[in-house]
C-alpha cells in the first residue's frame, strides 16, 4: 500500500464500513472530511478528535498537540486536554524522548490544555519515532456551533498561508537538501513556523461569532457565523477543499491564483519538488461562510490574515481548480502528502 493517508475508498470498505452502529449519546462519528466526534454530556458536548505524527521527527512533539488541538479549534470550540501516546525506535535516546515530551509540554502550556495522560514505549515496531494525540473540548449548551456543511454559494476562505508545516518540517528535518539550494534566510524563516501551526485563536474567534440569523441546529445550539471548519493537514489545501466539499455533499471551485504562500515556502517546495497545494499544512484554517467579509473582519481584529480563494457550488462531485489563465481543471481526492516526497 502506498505510504500515508488512506484513500476515501480505502477508508470506507477497509474502516469506516466495519465500524458498529453508534449510541444514542455520539452525534457525529468516524467519517470521510469529519475529524471530530461530538458526545452528548448532559446539556452540554464534548468534541474530541486524534491524529498521528509520523513525519515530524525530532519535532514530533510539537506537531502533536497542535494537529489534534486544530480538529477541536475546526468545530469552534476551544481545547482543554489532550492525551500523547510517544512510541520510539529501539536507537532513540532517552534526551530524544525528554526533548518531545518538553516540547509538547511547551505548547501545551502555551494553548492552556492540560496533557492529562497517554502512554509511552520503545518499541521495534517502529523506525521513527511515532507520536499519536488525541484532544478534548467542551460546548456548553448555548454557544454557537458551526453547521456542519458548506452550503452552495458560501465562499472559502483560508487563514495565513498555505504549507506551512510542511514548510517547516522540510526546514528543520531536511536542510542538507536544503541548503544551497535555498536561500539561508528562508530555511531560518520556515524553522520557525513552528509558531504559527496552531489554528485554536482563528478557530476560537469564528466559534463565538454567532450567525446573524439566530438559526439553531436540532440539538438546540444556536449557529455560527461559519457554516464549516477544516484544519489543513495532510493532502494540503486541495486535499483539504475535496474533502469539504465531499463531506457537504456538493461542489467546490479553487482558484490557485489566489491562494496565498510564503516566499520561503515557495523556494522550498520547488527545491524538493513538492506540490505546495498539496503539503501538509497545519495553521492554515478553511472556512465555509456566508458572510465572508465578517469573518475577514473579525478575523483581522485579532491579527489573522485571510484570504477567499473559492466557492462552494451547487453540483456534488464538481469539483474543479481555476489555474493561472481562466484554465479549469478538476481537483482530485487526496492522495499521499507530498512530505512523503522527501
Amino acid at each position: 500500500m502506498n505510504i500515508g493517508k488512506l484513500t476515501d475508498e480505502q477508508l470506507e470498505s477497509l474502516v469506516l464500513s466495519r465500524l458498529p452502529k453508534l449510541s444514542a449519546n455520539t452525534l457525529s462519528g468516524a467519517g470521510i472530511g469529519a475529524d471530530c466526534a461530538w458526545i452528548r454530556a448532559g446539556d452540554d458536548m464534548i468534541v474530541t478528535s486524534s491524529d498521528p505524527i509520523t513525519a515530524g521527527g525530532a519535532n514530533s512533539g510539537t506537531l502533536a498537540i497542535h494537529v489534534s488541538c486544530n480538529d477541536i479549534a475546526a468545530c469552534g470550540v476551544k481545547p482543554s486536554g489532550i492525551l500523547i501516546v510517544i512510541i520510539a525506535p529501539p536507537d532513540a535516546g532517552e534526551k530524544d524522548i525528554s526533548d518531545i515530551v518538553d516540547q509538547a509540554s511547551r505548547e501545551a502550556s502555551r494553548l492552556g490544555v492540560d496533557i492529562v495522560g497517554g502512554h509511552t514505549e520503545v518499541s521495534e515496531a517502529v523506525n521513527r519515532f511515532v507520536v499519536i494525540s488525541t484532544a478534548f473540548g467542551r460546548i456548553r449548551k448555548g454557544s454557537p456551533v458551526p453547521l456542519g456543511r458548506a452550503k452552495p454559494g458560501d465562499k472559502l476562505i483560508i487563514t495565513k498561508s498555505a504549507a506551512i508545516e510542511g514548510s517547516f518540517i522540510a526546514a528543520s528535518e531536511h536542510y542538507e537538501k536544503l541548503r544551497g539550494r535555498v536561500p539561508d534566510r528562508y530555511i531560518e524563516e520556515a524553522r520557525a513556523y513552528d509558531s504559527l501551526v496552531s489554528v485554536v485563536k482563528e478557530g476560537s474567534v469564528l466559534g463565538s461569532l454567532e450567525a446573524i440569523d439566530k438559526a439553531h441546529n436540532e440539538n438546540g445550539f444556536p449557529l455560527c457565523a461559519v457554516n464549516l471548519m477544516h484544519d489543513v493537514t495532510e493532502g494540503g489545501v486541495f486535499g483539504a477543499a475535496y474533502e469539504m466539499a465531499d463531506f457537504s455533499g456538493i461542489g467546490v471551485t479553487v482558484d490557485q491564483r489566489l491562494v496565498p504562500f510564503t516566499d520561503a515556502t515557495k523556494a522550498i517546495c520547488e527545491a524538493l519538488g513538492m506540490d505546495p497545494f498539496r503539503t501538509i499544512s497545519s495553521g492554515a484554517l478553511m472556512i465555509a461562510t456566508s458572510e465572508p467579509d465578517r469573518v475577514i473582519c473579525e478575523l483581522s481584529v485579532n491579527n489573522v490574515p485571510a484570504t477567499v480563494i473559492g466557492e462552494f457550488t451547487e453540483q456534488y462531485n464538481d469539483d474543479k481548480i481555476r489555474l493561472s489563465g481562466g484554465e479549469i481543471r478538476e481537483l482530485l481526492p487526496p492522495g499521499a502528502d507530498e512530505i512523503y516526497k522527501i
